[in-house]
């Protein structure tokens, strides 16, 4: 899941929610950054021959007018690490 606020705080926020126990959830990025967020897209690349699972994130800064991607590999459960992070005018 994607939000934009957290604790009545702008920011950028993915959550990773367990779809057999909603209860149990985990912060994939939790990026406080006091701005507003849209046009927002999520992906998931995922390839059984190679083995890899790659979540795909992309916004728009709201009054700042950039647009930002980020890739992360969510392959191991305990480790999400950030492949990728793009950001332009």
């Amino acid at each position: 899941m994607l939000a934009n606020k957290f604790d009545e705080k702008l920011g950028f926020f993915i959550l990773k929610i367990d779809e057999k126990n909603p209860l149990s959830c985990h912060f994939l990025i939790k990026w406080k950054n006091k701005l507003d967020i849209g046009d927002t897209n999520m992906f998931i690349l995922f390839n059984k021959e190679k083995g890899y699972k790659e979540l795909i994130c992309s916004f728009k800064t709201i009054y700042l007018n950039t647009f930002n991607v980020v890739s992360l590999d969510v392959t191991i459960n305990d480790e999400h690490l950030m492949m990728f992070r793009h950001e332009s005018f």
